[in-house]
């Protein structure tokens, strides 16, 4: 951690230039940026006591303390939480506390939520991080907030992500949409969503456009190739103009995971054989899980979404984050472009089983 300036034994870190100096005077009076959630945000009172990483805001750190931020874009401190611990505790510099996420977000989990599964951190930090990868898209389209007027969740399940929306967004309309009755029925009686029960078939699907918005987290990554086109298509025909559609798939990440047998998802070896051999192949692998026909798991390299899932008329790539949604999923933002002609419904071939996960 020490480098040699001309003052042997002496940490870069630990001189401070008078700017510097004046700038942790004046941290007290910092305010993070407007949360959409949380407005009442502010420098934590001082401890001698370490606060939690979680509740440390390590980009306020530095924005706050410049010379940080230089250290750690030269690789000379690993981050802004390193340094803290290491020196700026016992230097006393200021730091700032996270906004609250969940302020103004609904906090009731549903008993017969899936996708519950003990840990509520995880829980209400996937349903957040699926909100950011939103505002990043509508930041790249140039689309502003109050523009949205509906905006659709499938598979919704039972609202990990709308309360996050529902809090962003209040004065949009939401649809939820799920093969799952229980979960649409919940998110409409919560959130106040228009309820649609799915079906099997996408084209027997009961929704119709002109949405602003479609948020669909974890269903193509569990669908061969011709669904996830399918569903492409039923999407693009559902949003109105400039309209945007945010997904996610399994990409890079999960194929490392499996090749290095870290995490098999719920496939046995002959699986994973089979679908790594096929990815590695054509860039698109997928396999139906055990005793599930037409579900299962699917990979896909972002070199073949660009290719292959995207390239149709009517699409605008506006971002592509690998491991976007809570470090994980690749998530694609997709702009429907003006003018598109939607297509007729006997043009969507058939796709089935669509479900949270």
């Amino acid at each position: 951690m020490q480098r040699s300036d001309g003052n042997r034994g002496v940490n870069p870190l630990l001189r401070r230039t008078k700017t510097q100096i004046d700038l942790a005077q004046r941290a007290s009076d910092f305010q993070p940026a407007t949360h959409d959630m949380d407005q009442s945000a502010g420098p934590p009172p001082q401890s001698d006591r370490l606060p939690p990483r979680s509740t440390f805001d390590e980009d306020a750190y530095l924005l706050l303390h410049p010379d940080v931020a230089s250290a750690v874009a030269e690789g000379i401190v690993g981050s802004a939480w390193q340094h803290f611990t290491l020196f700026g505790f016992a230097e006393g510099r200021k730091w700032v506390a996270k906004p609250d996420s969940l302020l103004g977000a609904w906090r009731e989990i549903s008993p017969s939520d899936e996708m519950f599964f003990g840990d509520e951190h995880h829980y209400f930090e996937v349903g957040e991080s699926a909100l950011h990868c939103i505002a990043s898209a509508l930041i790249a389209a140039r689309r502003k907030r109050l523009n949205l007027r509906r905006i659709l969740d499938l598979p919704c399940g039972h609202g990990r992500v709308m309360r996050f929306l529902k809090s962003a967004y209040p004065e949009a309309e939401f649809t939820a949409c799920d093969l799952n009755q229980d979960g649409v029925e919940y998110c409409a009686k919560t959130f106040g969503a228009v309820p649609v029960v799915s079906r099997v078939d996408v084209q027997d699907i009961p929704l119709r456009g002109d949405f602003d918005l479609i948020w669909c987290g974890s269903l193509l990554t569990h669908l061969p190739l011709e669904k996830c086109l399918s569903f492409l298509q039923f999407f693009q025909r559902l949003l109105g103009p400039g309209g945007i559609l945010v997904f996610t798939m399994h990409g890079r990440a999960y194929a490392n995971q499996l090749s290095a047998g870290t995490h098999k998802h719920d496939l046995d070896d002959p699986q994973i054989s089979t679908l790594l051999a096929d990815y590695s192949r054509s860039g698109f692998g997928y396999v139906d899980y055990t005793s599930q026909s037409g579900y299962g798991f699917s990979l896909a390299h972002p070199s073949f979404v660009t290719a292959n899932l995207i390239s149709g008329a009517g699409w605008q790539m506006i971002g592509y984050h690998e491991t976007g949604w809570d470090q994980r999923q690749d998530v694609i933002s997709l702009q429907k472009n003006l003018g598109v002609r939607d297509s007729n419904a006997s043009d969507v071939p058939t796709a089935t089983a669509h479900r949270q996960t």
